[in-house]
């Protein structure tokens, strides 16, 4: 059971890939990240309220753990990521978060103590190596114009191994922490860190002018991508442990991959396929270990 939510979850997640690029038709990026952050917060604050007796329970180390999470596992990485599809594509974004189970078995072996085996290493080198042909293209050149489409590709990758974070964190305050308050209080933590940053920016004045399509794909993002695929990921991470998780994120290149090409017309260049071979690759080595 705890296999079929964590498939779930990835399918979710790897088909916001193109959800953001049809919301970013319509919003600004800060626009997008604060309305999806705040609907996805307000899904949330009944459970919290819910959990409050059970929270109150939580170690110091919980909460700082808590934190940790909401601020750098999942506000970074969304915004990371939503800056980095405005610049890229969808499809490349789908191939890079392939960087995310690879840091996870790099980061379980150095913070949980999991044995980093000769496979685990190879998938290091695979997964590292995948995104490289991506972001570059070819082998990497610093005679190149530093282009936007580079820069997107760049933040993607960080964005992926940021997502790490989530997982690799949060698996110690789960052990204490039940998981659907874990979700709930870093999902709020992460809309206050992404408002106090983006809210200066934002133009509501011309949400009213935003087509309805953006909009569905907004609420889409915070209910499926932001509430949903989360709470199916941490229900599930409580019991397993992190770096046996990891090989079921491959399904997000697969289904943003599809979804980038299929419905929003990405390229897929023969070195995007060669890197995402090499990433998914290294996934497998990951999950052999």
């Amino acid at each position: 059971m705890p296999y079929f939510l964590i498939a779930v979850s990835n399918i979710l997640g790897g088909s916001t890939y193109a959800v953001t690029t049809a919301a970013l038709k319509g919003f600004p990026a800060q626009d997008l990240m604060l309305l999806r952050m705040a609907l996805c917060a307000a899904l949330f604050v009944p459970m919290a309220w819910l959990g409050r007796r059970r929270l109150a329970g939580a170690t110091r180390g919980d909460w700082a753990r808590l934190w940790a999470v909401g601020l750098f596992g999942y506000a970074l990485p969304l915004a990371l990521g939503t800056y980095g599809v405005k610049l890229s594509s969808a499809t490349t974004a789908s191939l890079l978060v392939g960087i995310e189970p690879v840091t996870i078995v790099l980061l379980s072996a150095v913070f949980l103590g999991e044995a980093l085996t000769g496979l685990k290493v190879l998938s290091l080198v695979l997964g590292v190596t995948g995104a490289m042909f991506i972001a570059f293209q070819g082998f990497p050149s610093l005679s190149g114009v530093f282009t936007d489409r580079l820069k997107g590709d760049l933040i993607l990758a960080t964005h992926g191994s940021c997502w790490a974070l989530y997982s690799v964190l949060g698996k110690s305050a789960l052990k204490r922490v039940d998981p659907l308050d874990f979700t709930a209080v870093t999902s709020i933590i992460g809309f206050a860190g992404v408002a106090l940053w983006a809210a200066p920016g934002t133009t509501p004045s011309a949400w009213a002018a935003v087509p309805p399509s953006a909009w569905l794909a907004t609420v889409y993002l915070a209910a499926a991508g932001g509430f949903l695929a989360v709470i199916l990921w941490n229900v599930a991470l409580r019991q397993v442990e992190a770096s046996k998780v990891a090989n079921f994120i491959f399904l997000q290149p697969v289904v943003g991959v599809l979804l980038g090409v299929g419905l929003q017309g990405d390229p897929l260049t023969a070195w995007s396929a060669a890197g995402g071979a090499l990433v998914l690759g290294g996934m497998y080595a990951a999950s052999r270990a």
